[in-house]
């Protein structure tokens, strides 16, 4: 059995094929990643893929999702690969769904319900699921949730201080997002350290080239997360904001913009792009503020500093960590980002080792603390299309 996994990122669409046999071992037969989908970036868009270990790339448009979806498909067809089911990154499932789910008239109903809730991203995830309808109709899909690992998140940390009344009847409270990465990384980081997951405090840091979080994980369930009703609250991000001060909306509100107006000034025209004018991409955004390029520093500095935040904050939340994880694009790959968060903060015990940590690219898990580190710091790559993986086969059986 061949199974499709779709994990689509809001700038980004990451795909793989796992072969599945009769003794239920999997391999991967092709995977790879569409890159700067619909971003707001110096670099060109462009599709890479390996097969049989040899890696290919086309540089295509990739304006929008639907186009990358329909790209992959292709690519699928020359190579032969014919897909027996596929499993779907869904963003947010909001109260409707806390599981995998598979996705027939009635799910897809309700997914549309869940449109609004993740604007930058679930409507991405529903154009490939179209796409995957339109050229692959007789496949059964199916959609794993993000929000599905913070479900159970203590109460003190889901609710908002609003009126009750209303947070119940418009849902109103902190989903978190993100999920499938940090339930891979966890139990990965709690193997690499020799500790139990269910006796273990960890911070976790996503940092995509997107959309970034972090969250509190003890015992290896969600205590915190940085996203909260949808994922534009928290860190700065490519496009987004992150947290701001609610007044901020209503005063534009009042001054004339409209819903759908504010709503694209803050997913996707804010963040990295908004604080520097010139790019989306931290990678570039250092570049430029190492050339100079003052509003580039300025960018710099804000998204280093709200991540600092957050893990101070989750640091006293959790009363210490075993372990501090970077992971996705910017977590794995951004060495100048980690020595930042972590240069003089010797005082808290948490101690980088520069020479680790500029050697760490992602490619394979790195411990980047010093031996004497009161908490590990480490670099570990995610494999969300794993756990996509394992949640469709539990499925199918």
């Amino acid at each position: 059995m061949n199974i499709l996994v779709f994990n689509c990122g809001s700038s980004s669409q990451g795909f793989k094929v796992y072969e599945v046999d009769q003794n239920h071992a999997e391999k991967v037969v092709i995977s790879g990643k569409a890159k700067n989908v619909a971003a707001r970036t110096q670099s060109q868009p462009y599709l890479f893929w390996n097969m049989n270990d040899k890696t290919e790339q086309k540089f295509c448009d990739l304006s929008s999702h639907r186009l990358a979806a329909q790209e992959i498909i292709g690519i699928l067809n020359a190579k032969g690969i014919q897909p027996d089911a596929i499993g779907h990154r869904f963003v947010h499932g909001g109260k409707l769904f806390q599981q995998t789910t598979r996705i027939d008239t009635n799910t897809r109903n309700l997914l549309i319900q869940c449109l609004p809730l993740a604007p930058i991203h679930n409507p991405n995830s529903f154009s490939v699921i179209e796409v995957c309808e339109q050229l692959l109709p007789s496949i059964p899909q199916y959609a794993v949730f993000d929000t599905a690992f913070h479900s159970q998140m203590p109460e003190s940390s889901a609710r908002y201080a609003i009126p009750g009344s209303i947070a119940e009847k418009f849902g109103f409270r902190k989903y978190g997002f993100h999920g499938l990465s940090y339930q891979y990384v966890s139990t990965k980081t709690a193997q690499l350290i020799g500790k139990p997951l269910q006796n273990s405090k960890f911070i976790l840091c996503h940092l995509g080239s997107g959309g970034s979080s972090i969250t509190a994980v003890r015992d290896g369930k969600s205590i915190d997360t940085s996203m909260g009703y949808s994922p534009l609250a928290g860190l700065v991000m490519s496009s987004r904001s992150g947290d701001l001060d609610p007044e901020i909306i209503l005063d534009l509100v009042r001054s004339g913009y409209s819903a759908d107006e504010v709503s694209r000034i803050l997913n996707r025209e804010s963040g990295l792009i908004g604080l520097s004018g010139f790019s989306s991409n931290l990678a570039e955004i250092i570049d430029a503020a190492e050339s100079g390029n003052v509003s580039c520093q300025i960018a710099f500095d804000v998204y280093a500093q709200r991540l600092m935040e957050y893990m101070g904050a989750f640091y006293w939340l959790l009363n210490g960590a075993d372990a501090i994880v970077f992971t996705d694009d910017i977590g794995e790959t951004s060495w100048k980002l980690r020595e930042k968060l972590f240069g003089g903060k010797d005082l808290l015990g948490v101690k980088l080792d520069q020479e680790l940590n500029r050697q760490a690219t992602g490619s394979k898990p790195s411990c980047i603390s010093q031996e004497g580190s009161k908490t590990q710091i480490w670099v570990i790559p995610t494999d969300e299309e794993i756990v996509i993986l394992n949640e469709v086969r539990a499925i199918i059986g």
